[in-house]
């Protein structure tokens, strides 16, 4: 593979492994949390016949980008995030910080260029700055547990239309498909093959490291042995659906004495007559189908304890309600399959790892920023689960866990504002967007979002397009979007002012006499731009929301608590339930700066 990125040295950044330094030495412990990077090789070698990428003119190089079309219908990023990588690794090295935590998705379906392409970084800052990498699998790396033709449909081609590529000339029904075996899927052996030493499989480096699937012995660690038992063909387990042997990616490692960092692997598979597919629902499935891991779970907390050892736990997939304990109602309002509300896991499966003695959890796989806290309602024992945001999405961050004691967590949010290169591939947008136009497709996107000045800014940009051309026409409820479309905020703060007899003859006399109600609006309404702010961005978002906003939405808040317009039925309810979701995740726990004090088992806001 052709190296396509550059990484600026930083005179004076002396390499060393953390493996050298006792938990005790370290004073002020540092881990970065880099979740859903989606890495895309945007320059890769193809090894194509018909397609080796569109040429872009500002670099003199053959891109191999989606188009923007297709970036806004997905919710991630394909092509820039490549760049916001490279960017976050620059700033956690700034910083000094030598372990960094990769919690999944670290590619785009684990195809062959995205995977090396990876690899070929991880190493760079491995041997320039000392970093190590420990990765656990998600949902797409990999799209499946064995190998498989794949490819995409959607890379921008050379006049700005979309180009297919495919490993198998058959994998695709459409007549111009370039050949790639770049693009197939790759399963958990090559996946985890190449990608080695960034934690699957033992390393020297490392005072312990053990899998599921062995005696959890410390005192009798042996490097040699356990390196011989970590090979994953010892590492499978009976899939309750299928009775066929599957690979469990999961590892316990102590990286620094006192250390202990477990990576739980939550991928459940199912197969269809020899086709297998991939799972995003997570713990909900994995605690039926990976009981092996809870037991496993509770042998390490044990040991964890005996011996002292600071426990932290992540996977691709979270343990604990991520809305602010407001899905509930949002299965009532929206529906249980709408906003991606299956995998929030439920109450039970929560209860099960606080039980098994999970304490801190960092997951990704839902793109938002977002603290999350489950209590057993019998030991009091507490779960806290760190969402980390994605790097392909908004907002673009990751996470630190700072550990200054045994007893003392501090997690702050690391904010991508600016990322260089950022618009490299614009101008070929631009050339996708004209040739739409050209062609007539009705399938434009606004080329606003080409504006953008910096990466939190088109993120954000990113957003809004996805809200307004997937988000509300799959998971909102017509209605409801037409009075947020009709209501001023003058109306709705009048309309939380009345009482439930007079809510639904208001509303109704002001849908009749708006225009609006006859025709889809394009326009996504502000409070609805501000509710995925919240809703994706938590803390990081409510600072972009003006004062006046806040301001007028708090006084909804308490007027509709003051109010009886809960028991108002049509229109007015709906109006009321997105409210009372809007409010639950508003007033949240803090999730951008803040501490959790493990022997008082609380968590507090650091301003």
């Amino acid at each position: 593979m052709k190296k396509s990125f550059q990484i600026p040295v930083i005179i004076g950044s002396a390499a060393y492994f953390l493996s050298c330094t006792s938990f005790a030495q370290s004073k002020d412990l540092k881990i970065a949390f880099l979740a859903d990077i989606h890495l895309q090789d945007v320059y890769a070698d193809l090894e194509s016949e018909e397609f080796q990428g569109v040429y872009n003119p500002k670099t003199g190089k053959y891109a191999t980008i989606r188009s923007m079309k297709s970036q806004l219908n997905s919710t991630r990023l394909f092509n820039e995030n490549y760049f916001a990588f490279l960017q976050a690794l620059q700033d956690v090295n700034s910083k000094g910080i030598k372990l960094v935590v990769l919690p999944g998705d670290f590619t785009d379906d684990g195809q062959p260029m995205n995977v090396l392409a990876l690899k070929q970084i991880l190493e760079t800052y491995s041997k320039m700055y000392g970093m190590r990498f420990f990765i656990t699998t998600g949902n797409h790396d990999p799209a499946k547990p064995f190998s498989s033709s794949g490819g995409k449909r959607d890379f921008i081609g050379k006049d700005g239309s979309e180009q297919a590529i495919a490993g198998d000339k058959n994998y695709f029904s459409l007549e111009n498909v370039a050949i790639s075996k770049q693009v197939d899927f790759w399963g958990y052996s090559e996946i985890t093959s190449s990608l080695s030493d960034f934690g699957f499989f033992p390393s020297e480096k490392d005072h312990f490291w053990t899998h599921p699937f062995e005696e959890l012995n410390v005192e009798g660690y042996e490097f040699g042995k356990a390196f011989k038992n970590s090979d994953l063909s010892k590492r499978t387990y009976q899939s309750g659906a299928q009775n066929a042997p599957l690979p469990d990616a999961s590892y316990l490692v102590e990286p620094i004495q006192g250390l202990w960092l477990l990576a739980l692997d939550g991928n459940v598979y199912s197969e269809n007559g020899g086709n297998w597919k991939g799972s995003s629902v997570g713990f909900n499935q994995a605690s039926l189908f990976k009981k092996h891991q809870l037991e496993w779970i509770k042998k390490v907390v044990t040991e964890a304890r005996r011996l002292n050892k600071t426990l932290i736990s992540f996977s691709h997939y979270p343990l604990v309600d991520f809305h602010d304990q407001a899905s509930g109602q949002m299965k009532r309002l929206f529906g249980s399959d709408k906003f991606q509300l299956a995998r929030v896991p439920s109450s039970e499966v929560s209860q099960l790892y606080v039980q098994a003695g999970i304490e801190v959890h960092f997951a990704g796989h839902m793109h938002i920023n977002d603290t999350g806290i489950f209590q057993d309602s019998v030991s009091g024992k507490k779960l806290y689960n760190i969402q980390v945001p994605s790097l392909a999405a908004f907002p673009p961050a990751y996470k630190v866990l700072r550990i200054p004691d045994l007893e003392t967590l501090e997690i702050e949010t690391m904010v991508l504002k600016n990322v260089e290169r950022m618009d490299e591939f614009f101008d070929l947008y631009r050339m996708e967007y004209n040739w739409l136009i050209q062609n007539q497709s009705p399938s434009l996107w606004d080329i606003g979002i080409l504006e953008s000045k910096n990466y939190e800014e088109y993120t954000r940009n990113h957003l809004s397009g996805l809200a307004n051309g997937r988000f509300l026409p799959s998971d909102w409820p017509k209605e409801l979007v037409t009075l947020l479309r009709t209501l001023s905020f003058e109306d709705l703060r009048y309309w939380a002012s009345l009482s439930r007899e007079d809510s639904d003859i208001f509303l109704n006399e002001k849908l009749l006499a708006s225009p609006k109600l006859l025709s889809d609006e394009p326009e996504t309404p502000i409070i609805i731009h501000d509710f995925y702010l919240i809703k994706n961005g938590d803390d990081l978002g409510k600072r972009l929301i003006s004062k006046s906003n806040q301001r007028f939405y708090e006084s909804i808040f308490r007027d509709l608590n003051r109010g009886d317009l809960a028991e108002v039925k049509g229109l007015g309810s709906q109006l009321f339930q997105f409210f009372q979701i809007f409010e639950m995740l508003y007033f949240s726990l803090p999730s951008d700066h803040f501490k959790i004090d493990l022997r008082k088992n609380e968590l507090i806001r650091i301003d």
